[in-house]
């Protein structure tokens, strides 16, 4: 592979998880949504299968299992089991919240909807993923106003309000949680439905080699500069000898670099 100051092609960047990884665009020879994926026996585990391209059968590496990230399929499988985890946590909270008030004792749980274990993560949670984004954005107001309904039957009950209680707690059954539980059952589908990953298709410039590598997704095309003063470990990546590190022309921020013929060559 030629050093980044001595070639004059730019580079594809895209994202493996929270990373950002660039190859360069003289060894790109298509750019795809994968599908028609055919699985083939004896690969290496790390092998997601092949593709018909044009006639040729070109093999597809899990990029992100090659270099120990989760694959997207385990991703989807982990948010499915949290968003199931969170939604049952709030018909819970919102059924201990009238046990409370039919027994006529303190409600112990959080009124905070940035203390429950759902309100910390969401606080906290960042991706690169706009689609899921989107998605966790939908969240934000009625996350808080079933929380309200938790601080307006709190009042009531200290003023003695018992029925005025049970009735608001009957009607944020059928409006606040009912939301809440429409919207943990959604994300998970639509975020399975949308999650496609992209494949990059690398040549040699005989053309007699190709290899596809699957990515998240492919987000820019600029030229970077190669990093010679940081290492791979400093900036937490598990060194491997198919990537060095460069950084983006625009805000010297870390890439990882692809050794193209690495690849080509596996």
């Amino acid at each position: 592979m030629s050093e980044l100051e001595t070639t004059t092609y730019p580079w594809a960047l895209f994202n493996l998880e929270q990373s950002v990884y660039g190859v360069s665009s003289q060894y790109i020879q298509s750019i795809f949504i994968i599908e028609n994926l055919i699985r083939m026996p004896g690969m290496s585990d790390y092998m997601k299968g092949a593709v018909n391209l044009r006639g040729r059968i070109v093999p597809i590496i899990d990029t992100r299992k090659f270099y120990g990230l989760p694959t997207v399929e385990e991703e989807i499988a982990k948010l499915k089991m949290l968003m199931k985890t969170r939604k049952e946590d709030h018909i819970n909270w919102l059924n201990e919240l009238e046990n409370s008030v039919l027994d006529k004792r303190e409600f112990k749980l959080t009124t905070d909807p940035h203390a429950c274990a759902f309100g910390k993560w969401y606080d906290h949670f960042e991706t690169n993923d706009l689609t899921l984004n989107h998605l966790l954005k939908k969240f934000d107001a009625p996350h808080k106003q079933i929380h309200a309904v938790g601080v307006e039957v709190r009042n009531l009950v200290d003023k003695g309000e018992y029925d005025k209680a049970s009735e608001t707690i009957n009607k944020a059954k059928n409006r606040e949680l009912k939301k809440m539980i429409n919207l943990f059952n959604s994300l998970c589908r639509e975020y399975s439905d949308t999650k496609r990953e992209v494949v990059i298709v690398l040549e040699d410039s005989t053309g007699s080699k190709e290899i596809g590598l699957t990515v998240d997704e492919v987000f820019a095309i600029e030229p970077i500069e190669e990093d010679r003063e940081t290492t791979l470990d400093s900036v937490t990546h598990q060194s491997h000898e198919s990537l060095f590190l460069g950084k983006r022309s625009k805000d010297g921020s870390p890439v990882f670099i692809l050794d193209e013929q690495y690849f080509l060559n596996l």
